[in-house]
This record gives structure tokens, C-alpha cells and sequence, in this order.
């Protein structure tokens, strides 16, 4: 935590610095606000205000402070947040210019946007018309690293996924830029909202913001997947990386955790994941916890139906209960008027997005209920 201007300053400097070693556009005013909000100020101007005259640091419990600082940053931030908290050491790129954590962090999303491209914008896909070849090598060579970089490195904006590339198209694209074709079909690609000129960039616009981050979630479970059986050590660091990425604290720790599914340590097999899944009900991490079954339903498929299971049970005493503070009563009046409640949190625990906004309408309607 934080008691002066100064501190909290050195703290968003320090976050900056940490988001410029992954490759993200992330302003220092962003981090600024990041830091005000997980120490408990409504904006940066509410705890420059208060600190100036003269109030203390509003006080917060180290644990509390991160979480609210890993909720106040977009998803892309948490890999490098989480292995910052936990100590992690940063892996070096040798021999290279990138930020260290660039190919690491920021890259996932620049493929993850070339595949989705490739497959879902019109104007890319064979048949599309005259240009198609080259529309499809500007934006899908672009976000592979197919061309050579000329230059500062580009950089992922976290909250947008958008990717800035430095310099002009002509810059950008070296010889293609010659190609009697290439001015009308950066302009077509304009136009068609995939790439935006800017005074010294090009800005690359991703297809869909959440099939990109599931496409990357994805990715990490099929990391996993590959690794469970070739060993522990791999299993568990494949597993860490995947959890860091969801947001989840100690990803070390947890992930050796389910790796030792089975565990004499547990009465289920599955004990270290359900474990995990009750702190964060608790917590509040409704999205984190939606990403955490489907990472244990892709690796642990035979246990997946029992872990959905208790899903209920899990988010009416966990997050419902101790987190949100509603009574046995209400809740008892709530399951009368909704006795289908249980079989939607099931069905939709698969989809982060829409699970949150499932239990975000659940805790108003038991709010609501007479008792």
C-alpha cells in the first residue's frame, strides 16, 4: 500500500514499468487510475485530492489491495500482475530487443487476432474479390510477425486488443507496399474497420474482442491438455502459465495442487480444484471462477459433470452467502419463485461473460425477495 502522493506515484510508475516489459500500451495515467481504485479512491483526482491535505492512506490489507488491482486492470495484464505479486522472476529474451515478456504476453493476442481474421472477416476469405491474396498477407502476415520489423516493437493496447504498429503502412510493409494494389487495399481494409491510420502507427483492430481473449483462454487449456500426461513438471508449469493468465494468485502453488489430482490430502479426487473454486466464490471472482472450470473440465474431462455439480453450492454459500451477505431467508423465498435457478448456473458456468451476469442477476433477484 500507499500513505503519500509520492508512494502511490512510485507504485504506478512501477506497474507501467511492468506493462512496458510485456509489450502493452498502457498508459501511466491508466496505471495512475489502476493504482487510486485498488487503494480504495474512486479515481486518481480522489486520491490526489485526499492525500494533499494531509489525510492518511486509506488503509487495506496487502491482499485486498491486489485483488482490487488485478480487477482494475484489462484481462491481458493479469500474466505479468500475477507473477509480480508472487515473485515470480522475469524470463529474459537473450540477444533480443523485444520486452521481455512481449512474445510471452503480447503476442498470444496478435496470433489469436490473425487466426480469427483469417477466419471470420469477409473481405480476407477467398472468393472476396480482387486484392484478396494481398488484404489477407497485410493484416494476417502483419499479426503473425511475417514481415520485418522496422522500428520499435508493436504494442498490444490490453483494454482494446488492439495492435499499434510504429511507422507508416509504406514503412510497415516494405516491399508489398509497391504493389500496384497496396494503397486501395489499405484503404479497403480501412474501411472495413480492420486496420486504422494514425498519425504515426497503424492501428490493427481485432476481429472480436471476446472470441479473442476465448481463443486465447483456449489456447492455454490446450497447453495444458498436451502436457498433462508427458509429466508432472511439465504438466504443472503448463498449468501455472494457464492459471497466472486467468487471474488466479499462487498459480504455482494451485496448480501443483490439481496436478496431484488425487491426492491423499483430499476425499475427491478433485479436492485442489473445488478448493480453489470456494475461494473465489468467496472472493467475488465470479468470471475467474467460470475460467478456472472450463481449464479443469478440458484437462480433467471424467470429472468435469461432479465439479459442475457443486457448482450451485459453491456460488449460493460462497458468493451469495459470505460474499454478498444475503440471508438463508431471502434466499429460501428467492428458490420458491425460481426453482430452476440450479440448472442455470450448470448450463452457463462454461461462459465467463455470461455466468457473471447469471449470478449478477441472481444476487438481485434473492436481494429482492420477500424474507
Amino acid at each position: 500500500m500507499f500513505s503519500t502522493i509520492e508512494g502511490a506515484k512510485k507504485r504506478a510508475k512501477a506497474l507501467k514499468k511492468l506493462l512496458d516489459d510485456s509489450g502493452f500500451a498502457y498508459s501511466l495515467r491508466k496505471c495512475q487510475e489502476a493504482v487510486a481504485r485498488a487503494g480504495g479512491y474512486r479515481d486518481w483526482h480522489d486520491l490526489h485530492a485526499s492525500l494533499s491535505r494531509g489525510a492518511r492512506g486509506r488503509r487495506a490489507e496487502p491482499e485486498v489491495y491486489e485483488r482490487r488491482l488485478l480487477a482494475a486492470l484489462p484481462d491481458p495484464c493479469r500474466p505479468p500482475l500475477v507473477a509480480w505479486l508472487d515473485g515470480e522472476p522475469t524470463e529474459l529474451l537473450p540477444d533480443s530487443d523485444y520486452p521481455p515478456r512481449w512474445f510471452h504476453d503480447a503476442f498470444r493476442y496478435n496470433f489469436a487476432s490473425a487466426i480469427l481474421h483469417r477466419s471470420r472477416t469477409a473481405i480476407l476469405r477467398p472468393g472476396s474479390g480482387p486484392g484478396q491474396r494481398l488484404r489477407e498477407k497485410l493484416v494476417v502476415g502483419l499479426l503473425s510477425n511475417q514481415y520485418p520489423r522496422r522500428g520499435d516493437v508493436p504494442r498490444l493496447e490490453p483494454h482494446t486488443l488492439a495492435i499499434l504498429y510504429p511507422g507508416s503502412p509504406a514503412e510497415i510493409f516494405g516491399e508489398d507496399a509497391r504493389h500496384p494494389r497496396f494503397e486501395l487495399e489499405i484503404e479497403t481494409l480501412v474501411q472495413a474497420g480492420v486496420f486504422e491510420i494514425l498519425p504515426n502507427a497503424l492501428r490493427v483492430l481485432p476481429p472480436d474482442v471476446d472470441a479473442v481473449k476465448d481463443h486465447v483462454l483456449n489456447g492455454w487449456i490446450g497447453k495444458t491438455e498436451h502436457w498433462i500426461d508427458e509429466g508432472p513438471k511439465e504438466a504443472t508449469s503448463a498449468l501455472h502459465e494457464a492459471l497466472a493468465a486467468i487471474g488466479v494468485r499462487n498459480a504455482v502453488r494451485v496448480a501443483d495442487a490439481i496436478i496431484r489430482f488425487g491426492s491423499d490430502a483430499y476425499v475427491t479426487p478433485s479436492g485442489p480444484a473445488l478448493d480453489l473454486l470456494t475461494e473465489l466464490a468467496e472472493e467475488g471472482e465470479i468470471e475467474i471462477f467460470s475460467k478456472v472450470f472450463r481449464l479443469f473440465a478440458g484437462i480433467r474431462p471424467q470429472n468435469a459433470q461432479f465439479i459442475r455439480s457443486l457448482v450451485p453450492a459453491k456460488i449460493s454459500s460462497g458468493y451469495l452467502a459470505r460474499h454478498r451477505g444475503l440471508s438463508l431467508k431471502k434466499f429460501t423465498a428467492f428458490s420458491a419463485a425460481y426453482p430452476d435457478w440450479a440448472q442455470t448456473l450448470k448450463s452457463s458456468v462454461d461462459e465467463p461473460v455470461r455466468f457473471a451476469r447469471t449470478v449478477d442477476a441472481m444476487a438481485a433477484a434473492v436481494a429482492d425477495a420477500a424474507g
